[in-house]
Parts: C-alpha cells; structure tokens; sequence
C-alpha cells in the first residue's frame, strides 16, 4: 500500500511542513489557508495542511466535526523541545519503538481522508516504479494456453527489457458512508518493454491492465501484540488487452486485509475467481500456477529504506508451485528513491502466467510502500 501523493497535496501539504520543519514556531504572517479547516465539505480532506499550520487556532474556531478531523490529522504529529514540527512516525522509525506501521497507516488514511473529497483528485494506490534494466534467465518465447494454444512473437526476444508500474485510486460517493468506510475505483499497470531489442522497434512485449472497485472500511482493531488496521472487498479485472492466441484475462472478487506491528506491515490478499464459460476462458487453468491469492510482508528499515516480500503458493499437494517477489527501495539523494527486485515463479505477466519465470531488475521508484 504506497504512500498517498497527488499533485495538490504535494503543494498544499509537503511544502509547508518542511518549512516548518526547518524554522520555530515564533510569531508568524496569518496563513490564509489556515481557514480551510472551517470549510464545511472540504475540511477533512485538508485537516493535515491545518494542523500543522495552526492545529490550536483551528480547534477553537471549527465546529465539532471540523475539530475531530483535525485531531484525527494530528495523532502523529508533535512538536519536539525545539519546537520544530515533527512526524511521531519518523520519530518512532528512528528510535526503533513499536508502533512505526501502525503510526504510518493512520497517517496514511489521514492523509487519504484530507484529499478524499477533492473533485477528480487521485492519490496512488500500490508501489509505482521504473526499472529501465532487467534481466530474465530464460524468457518465454513460446507462450501458450490450454484454449489458445502455442504462439510465438514475431521476433525473438531479449533477455534484458524494462519493466515499469503505474497505480492509482479515485475516491467514489463521497459523504455517503460515515468516516471508517470509503469506496474507491482503483488501476494498476504493469508493463514489459523490449527497450534493447532495436532488430524488432523496441515493442512492447506485455501489459497488464488491472482495474478494480472496491469497498475498504478502517477496523483500528488491537489484535494480539499489533493492529488490524483495515479491511477491504473488491470487484477485480485483469487482462493484457491481445486478441487471440495471446488474450489472457480474468475476473476475481478479491479482499485485503492490512496488520501492522512494529515496523512490520502484512497483508494478506486472497481472491476468488468468478466462472467463466469454457468457450471464453482463455486461461482455464490459472489457478494451479498463481493460486488463491498473494501475502506481503513490508519492514520499514527506516524512513528511506525499505524491505518487500510478496509469496504466492498453489496450496496442492502435487505439482506444488511457489512465487516469491523480493523488493528493497533506498534513498538516492532528494525525494528519489532507487529500487532492485528479484521475481521467481509464475504470473509476474498474465501471458507467462503457466510459466516461471525468474528475473532481476534495477530502477527507480516513483512511490514506496508506506
């Protein structure tokens, strides 16, 4: 689950707290942004930008439910012994407390629910990045299907491609439900470039179009020594866009659930998938390779480092088949960050969805985890 950003949050929220961050809270120019707080269908969205600004000024002017969004924006802000504005969650991350993932998921919804009723504003979704360099031991040039057969492409293919990932989520009936559940329309794309193949125009060898609706509602549940922090159903397509022999898709009802403890994030993401007539289904057999759904677990090393891990199993006794997804993002100079990833197994692509696949890249990333 990455990091909430979009443009005007980048501007209203980023630049003013590392302002702020940097000088102390002495006597200050009125900031007119401050009375966002007192905007009755937009206060939630931009309660983080006021607490940071004047959260005393704002408490006492704002009715009852302008001042719980804007103590709801500032549970993991505090103000340290110099009086520089700091995050409780960086704080937490450097001092090594428990808490850290906990600390960043409510900073996270905070930050989604302080943007959630902008008209047409998005925020991301899942990890999005850029590996310009990959390398795969042995690409499969022969995909193929039970249904569709064997294809080929029309040219050999490289060993080294980039691959990059682009994901975000637009809020849905805002003001409808009450505070703890949102609906979102969500969009994933996964992309394989055969950037070095110049003897075939640098194609693009696969793309996953993953669109999805789904319904999440904030648990805050202590359980056991962390937190249940959210749950969440979705309604979920994925396809690659080709017609045959090379069309793969199918449709899932999927759910999320998120547990945080410590610096720990996990989630467990199981799915079902929906029936399709045989005539149709251009991958019948799908689930003997990727399963019934994936788990992540996510350390936050520290506030520029973090660790991924996705598994995915088939959960069968005979021809037992596992995937495992290793990530690591670290800090590059700025706000960049770089990120390498290792993949072996199946799925990392719907067309090599019966095929393993194992390959390792180097990039950038454009927006981390939590």
């Amino acid at each position: 689950m990455a990091t909430p950003r979009c443009f005007c949050f980048a501007t209203l929220v980023l630049v003013p707290t590392a302002a702020l961050a940097q000088s102390p809270q002495t006597e200050r120019e009125v900031v007119p942004l401050e009375d966002c707080a007192l905007i009755e269908n937009g206060v939630q969205r931009l309660a983080c930008y006021d607490a940071v600004l004047k959260p005393e000024s704002a408490q006492k002017r704002a009715g009852p439910e302008q001042e719980k969004a804007v103590e709801r924006a500032t549970d993991t802000l505090e103000v340290n012994g110099t009086g520089e504005v700091t995050d409780a969650a960086d704080g937490e991350a450097q001092d090594g407390d428990n808490g850290v993932m906990n600390a960043l998921m409510n900073r996270y919804v905070a930050t989604e629910r302080a943007l959630f009723s902008f008209s047409g504003s998005f925020v991301s979704y899942r990890p999005t990045y850029v590996m310009p360099l990959t390398y795969v031991d042995s690409p499969n040039t022969n995909p193929s299907s039970p249904t569709l057969g064997e294809t080929s492409y029309d040219a050999g293919l490289d060993d080294q491609e980039a691959k990059y990932q682009i994901s975000f989520k637009v809020p849905l009936l805002t003001g409808v439900f009450d505070e703890r559940t949102t609906l979102w329309f969500g969009y994933t794309q996964l992309s394989f470039w055969q950037l070095f193949n110049a003897d075939s125009s640098k194609p693009f060898r696969e793309t996953n179009y993953e669109p999805e609706i789904f319904a999440r509602y904030q648990t805050d549940l202590d359980i056991g020594p962390g937190t249940l922090n959210t749950v969440s159903l979705s309604l979920n397509h994925e396809s690659n866009g080709r017609s045959e022999p090379r069309s793969r898709s199918w449709n899932r009802i999927t759910s999320m659930i998120t547990y945080s403890y410590d610096r720990w994030l996990f989630i467990v993401n199981p799915w079902y998938r929906i029936p399709e007539d045989s005539d149709e289904d251009d991958n019948p057999d799908i689930e003997r390779y990727l399963g019934y759904g994936n788990f992540w677990a996510v350390y936050k090393w520290n506030d520029d480092k973090t660790l991924s891990l996705k598994l995915r199993n088939n959960f069968r006794s005979n021809d037992n088949r596992t995937s495992v997804q290793l990530g690591y993002s670290f800090p590059m100079g700025g706000t960049l960050k770089g990120y390498v990833e290792y993949y072996n197994g199946y799925g990392e692509s719907l067309i090599d969805y019966n095929e393993r696949i194992q390959r390792v890249g180097i990039g950038v990333m454009l927006n981390d985890w939590l």
